[in-house]
């Protein structure tokens, strides 16, 4: 399965013209985008984890050609790396608290634990953990 993630608004959206209520903190500040994106980097293919907001603008991608428009939406998709590392639930917890919520309060310990178990599920059953072509550097 694909990770589409919209790390940044389409031309034209303005936050204030968002409903009451809504959450228009950015991409990587919101809580629930954080998780998802973290679950995802357990260990998902980094050719299957596409950030749409890198999309080139004025290009577009046809699917007529599904095969020649793959591998262009995936380079462009996966440009700077597509996939984050994986944190430890520790790591993942203490970056969480710098996220906001909707819900902040009910949340946070929600998907801390969702995490952890989804972690430990994880490289549980991993028979091999493929790190190649992933544009990290030594920090990651």
């Amino acid at each position: 399965t694909f990770v589409l993630r919209l790390t940044s608004f389409p031309d034209g959206h303005k936050a204030e013209d968002q409903p009451e209520g809504t959450n228009v903190a950015k991409y990587f500040d919101r809580g629930w985008c954080y998780t998802e994106q973290s679950w995802a980097s357990l260990t998902k293919s980094g050719n299957l984890s596409l950030d749409l907001g890198k999309m080139r603008d004025g290009k577009e991608y046809y699917c007529r050609s599904l095969i020649n428009d793959y591998y262009s939406l995936r380079d462009d998709c996966t440009r700077d790396g597509g996939r984050r590392p994986p944190l430890l639930p520790s790591a993942f917890a203490a970056e969480l608290e710098k996220k906001s919520f909707t819900n902040g309060k009910d949340d946070k310990p929600l998907v801390k634990g969702l995490y952890e178990a989804a972690f430990k599920e994880q490289f549980g059953k991993a028979t091999e953990l493929n790190y190649r072509e992933l544009g990290w550097g030594d920090a990651e």
